[in-house]
Formats: structure tokens, C-alpha cells, sequence
């Protein structure tokens, strides 16, 4: 009576636990029966034979857990990542982790369902914080209006990029004093320094970019592949390269002819060619932008993250946008045009 009474209450760790419950039925109806007929030597057997079980017990009850959490965080690789660890803790139900640890005996069924319950609450993929409406009430319209918005930003920018390189360059430059806007030109590679930083900037602040990448099914037709991290990563290697290619390119050639020595024409492509492929990775990132604007997107530890970002924001921004894409594409096409000018000089020369 002893041993039965003492493997039904033999060590607290394993009544804490529910899973354990279930398997202590066993010991406690073999110790029952050596009880009543066994002999003491078979007893003294059965006893030990008793305390190898619990502690086999007290095991699996303290590698449960384990098991749980290494399910959930290594074998489930495309579980969602919450914002922030509190959030991740808030999303745990604790009614389902603690309410046997109080308890000194529990029955198998409350056991299997407790034991579920946690292992649901740890393993299951933590939904992303809805984001509010956006102060655009974009994101309230339905995803065909969204849709025709997105186009019409993107026709809009469009629009006025052409107009900034064209008319209005033609004209400042007939404006202004000979030689100046040449002199302005000139000084347009610095805006790849900017492009160095910001590519940097996003593996400094990777969740902060992350947090601005429009989700699958947004606007109704965003489907593109690959995580938020893949693609702002991507995008910040592509800023580094193109931004060192305009600015340090620049920096060589500029420095050649210091010294008065032509630079090769490979050289004087890079910086022309690098400030291409920086217009074309505006344009690339530009959903990003549109998004802050549609869904009231915040980049997390880089804007305020309790205040929506006002609508004068994100019209600045993109009067800012056009003058970046108007200057990468009015290097480009001048570098492009003086390459043009060499070749046809030296042809007439030959």
C-alpha cells in the first residue's frame, strides 16, 4: 500500500505535467497488484522497477517541451516571424502552457488536451499585426479601385519624369547662366553616396524595410516570389553596387582627367551605365513606397510608429521621386549622348 500510495504521488515535476498522467496508470496498477500477492522479494523487485518508471517519467515529461518548441522552430521553416518578441509572447494562450502546474493529480483526458493545447499554442504560425486604415482610405476601397490607383501612381510618375527630362531640363538649362546646368550635371554622381547608405541601411535595418513589403494578394494582383527578406536584401545589394559604380565610376574618371589622361571608354561607362540600373531599381522598389501610401505602411523603428504618416508625406516624396529618377535618367542619357559625340568626332577625324 505504501509503494502504491507512493507512485501515486512521486515526484511534483511529473504531476505538473499532463502528459505524464496517463502513463502513470501503468505503475500504479502493476504496484496494486504486487500489493496484494507478491512476495517481499518481488515487492522490493517491483519497487525498483516502480522508481526506474518514474524517473523514465519525469523524461518524457521534461523532453516534452523540448520536442514541442524544436517542431515548432525547425521543422515548420515558413511559420510566420512576429513583429517583436512581445508580440510573439502576447500570441501564446498561457491558460494553455501553466494551468496543471498548481495541480497534484490530473486525469488522461484533461492530460492529452493540455498537452495539444501547448503544443497548438507554440507550434502554430503567429498572424502578422493588422495594419489600421491608412489616413489615404486606399486600403477601405475595394482591390479593383486599389488596383487602378497603383496604375495610375505609377502612369503619374511616369508622366512626370518625361516632362522633368525633356521640357523643363531644356528650359532651366537655357535659363540659367552658360555653363551652369553642365557645371549642376556634373554634380549629380554625389546622389550615389545616397544610394551606397541606403543599401547599407537595409541589412542595418532589415525589419524596418521588411515591414514595408506589400504582403501576397495586396491591391488584389501582388503575387510577387520570394519573402520580405529576400527581396529587401536583394535590393540593398543592388543600391550598394549601383550607387558605388555612379560615384566612385565618377571619382575615376573625374580624376583621370585631372591628371590629364583619358579615361578608357569602359571606365566612362560605368558611372553612365550604373546610374541606368539605379533608375531601373527605383522604379523596382517604388511598390514599396506606394504601399505606405495605400495600407499606411510604417517602416518599425524609423517612423512613428503610434502616428500614421500624413498624406503631405507621401506627396513630397513623391515630388522627391520624380526630381531621383529625372536626374539618374538625364545622366545617363547625357554620359550616353557625349560617348555618342566622342565617336562621331574621331570617325571624322580618321
Amino acid at each position: 500500500k505504501r509503494e502504491a500510495h507512493s507512485l501515486t504521488t512521486f515526484h511534483p515535476l511529473v504531476a505538473s505535467v499532463d502528459c505524464s498522467s496517463a502513463m502513470s496508470a501503468a505503475p500504479i496498477a502493476a504496484s496494486s497488484h504486487v500489493a496484494v500477492g507478491a512476495s517481499a522479494v518481488g515487492l522490493r523487485r517491483r519497487a525498483r522497477v516502480g522508481r526506474v518508471a518514474r524517473r523514465g517519467i519525469a523524461l518524457l515529461a521534461m523532453a516534452a517541451p523540448l520536442c514541442a518548441t524544436f517542431t515548432a522552430f525547425v521543422a515548420r521553416p515558413g511559420r510566420v516571424v512576429p513583429r517583436s518578441a512581445e508580440q510573439s509572447v502576447n500570441n501564446v494562450d498561457s491558460s494553455a502552457v501553466v494551468p496543471f502546474m498548481l495541480r497534484s493529480s490530473v486525469s488522461p483526458a484533461s492530460g492529452i488536451a493540455g498537452s495539444a493545447a501547448l503544443f497548438a499554442a507554440i507550434s502554430s504560425p503567429v498572424a502578422a499585426t493588422e495594419l489600421p486604415p491608412a489616413p489615404s482610405g486606399v486600403d477601405m476601397m475595394p482591390e479593383p479601385e486599389q488596383a487602378l490607383i497603383v496604375i495610375a501612381i505609377f502612369f503619374a510618375l511616369a508622366v512626370l519624369t518625361a516632362l522633368v527630362v525633356g521640357p523643363f531640363f531644356r528650359v532651366l538649362e537655357k535659363t540659367l547662366p552658360e555653363g551652369w546646368f553642365a557645371n549642376w550635371r556634373a554634380t549629380w554622381p554625389i546622389l550615389g553616396a545616397f544610394y551606397m547608405v541606403a543599401g547599407a541601411s537595409h541589412f542595418a535595418v532589415e525589419q524596418a524595410f521588411e515591414a514595408i513589403y506589400p504582403p501576397q494578394g495586396t491591391w488584389g494582383f501582388w503575387y510577387l516570389p520570394g519573402s520580405p527578406q529576400f527581396h529587401v536584401e536583394w535590393s540593398g545589394i543592388a543600391e550598394v553596387a549601383g550607387g558605388s559604380g555612379l560615384f566612385l565610376g565618377a571619382i575615376a574618371v573625374g580624376v583621370a582627367r585631372f591628371f590629364g589622361k583619358e579615361p578608357p571608354a569602359w571606365l566612362r561607362a560605368i558611372p553612365s551605365f550604373a546610374a541606368l540600373g539605379l533608375f531601373l531599381l527605383t522604379w523596382a522598389v517604388t511598390p514599396a513606397n506606394i504601399y505606405m501610401y495605400t495600407h499606411g505602411a510604417q517602416m518599425v523603428g524609423l517612423t512613428p510608429g503610434d502616428q500614421p504618416i500624413p498624406i503631405e508625406f507621401h506627396v513630397v516624396r513623391g515630388v522627391l521621386q520624380v526630381l531621383l529618377l529625372s536626374v539618374l535618367w538625364g545622366y545617363y542619357n547625357s554620359a550616353s549622348s557625349a560617348e555618342e559625340d566622342d565617336k562621331g568626332t574621331v570617325s571624322a577625324a580618321e
